[in-house]
C-alpha cells in the first residue's frame, strides 16, 4: 500500500503482546497526554521553524494500538478525545485523510516506549514529523501536485540501490553536503553548493524521468520532515543526542528509504546557510535542488 508519511511496521511479538494489554484502558492515557503536552511546550519555544502556517496542534492526533485509535483534537488548547476502530493495522506512524482533514496516526506510548530502544526516536518527535506531513498536504497542497509518475519508495530504492554508479554518485552528494557539519566551520558554503549542484546534475543524467521526480519528491517531503524532527530532538535532548541520532551518520549511504531522509535534511541545512529566509515563501512547489540552484544564482 502506498501512502504519504513515514510508516513503521514492527512484527515484534513481545511488543504486540504489550499492545494488547494496553487496549483495556479507556480515553486518553496520562503518558499519551504527557507526549502531547511536550509537543505543545516545544511549539511555544520552536514555533513554526520558519514554515509559514505550520503548527502540529492544528491536526488531530490519533494514538493507536492497531485495534483502536484514541483521537485527540488539540486545536484551541483543550484536548477533545474520541475513540474509533483503528484506521491502520499494525503499528503505524503516518497521516490519514478523514474527509477533507488530514490527521496524524502514531502508536500509543505504551507500545512506542518499547520500540524506542530499536528506533531511537521519541514519540513526541514522531508526532512532529507526521504533523509536518499533514501540514505539507493540508496547508501546502502537496498531495494534489504529486505526479502519477512517482514510484513508491520501496520500488525506487530497490532500483537505485542495485546500480553501482547511481550509488557512488549519491554517496558523493551526501559527502559534499555533510561538509556543512564541520564543527570548525571552515567550509565555504557557496563552494559546497556549487559542487553539490554539479554532482547532482551528473547523477541526474543516469536517472529516468520517473526516478528523478520520485527522488526529488521524497527528499523534499521526507527530508524536510526529518529536518523538523531533528530540530525537535535537538531542543528536547541537547547537542550530543542530536549529533548521535541525526548528524553522525548523515553522510552514510544506506540501502532503502532512509537515505532520502538524510539527504533532504542536509539540503534544508544547506539552504539555511545560503538563505536563512528561504522557508518564508516555500510552499513545496519546487524541489529542494531547484531552490538551492536559485539561491546560488542569486549570489552570483
Amino acid at each position: 500500500m502506498k501512502k504519504l508519511g513515514f510508516v513503521l511496521y514492527f512484527l515484534v511479538g513481545a511488543v504486540l503482546v504489550l499492545a494488547a494489554f494496553a487496549t483495556k484502558e479507556k480515553g486518553l492515557k496520562e503518558n499519551n497526554r504527557t507526549e502531547l503536552d511536550r509537543v505543545v511546550s516545544d511549539y511555544e519555544e520552536l514555533g513554526d521553524m520558519g514554515f509559514k502556517g505550520f503548527c502540529p496542534m492544528n491536526y488531530k492526533i490519533a494514538f493507536s494500538n492497531g485495534e483502536k485509535d484514541v483521537v485527540v483534537d488539540c486545536y484551541g488548547g483543550d484536548y477533545k478525545v474520541s475513540e474509533r476502530a483503528a484506521v491502520y493495522e499494525g503499528l503505524v506512524g503516518s497521516i490519514y485523510k478523514n474527509g477533507e482533514e488530514y490527521e496524524v496516526v502514531v502508536p500509543e506510548y505504551d507500545t512506542w516506549i518499547n520500540l524506542q530502544a530499536f528506533s531511537g526516536e521519541q514519540l513526541s518527535a514522531v508526532i512532529w514529523h507526521e504533523s509536518f506531513h499533514a501540514y505539507q498536504n493540508a496547508y501546502c497542497g502537496l498531495a494534489d501536485r504529486v505526479s502519477t509518475k512517482i514510484m513508491c519508495e520501496t520500488e525506487l530504492s530497490e532500483h537505485v540501490d542495485h546500480d553501482a554508479e547511481m550509488k557512488r554518485l549519491y554517496a558523493k552528494e551526501l559527502e559534499i553536503l555533510s561538509r556543512l557539519l564541520d564543527e570548525e566551520k571552515t567550509c565555504n558554503v557557496a563552494e559546497i553548493a556549487l559542487e553539490y549542484i554539479h554532482m547532482a546534475e551528473e547523477r541526474d543524467r543516469l536517472l529516468t524521468e520517473e526516478e528523478k521526480l520520485s527522488e526529488a519528491l521524497y527528499e523534499m517531503m521526507e527530508g524536510s520532515a526529518y529536518y523538523v524532527e531533528s530540530r525537535v530532538v535537538r531542543y528536547e535532548n541537547g547537542e550530543a543526542v542530536y549529533a548521535k541520532n541525526y548528524l553522525n551518520s548523515a553522510a552514510e549511504y544506506v540501502n532503502g528509504n532512509s537515505k532520502y531522509y538524510h539527504h533532504g535534511m542536509l539540503q534544508c541545512m544547506l539552504l539555511d546557510e545560503l538563505d536563512p529566509q528561504w522557508k518564508d515563501s516555500y510552499a513545496f512547489d519546487k524541489n529542494l535542488d531547484e531552490v538551492i540552484t536559485q539561491c546560488v544564482a542569486a549570489e552570483r
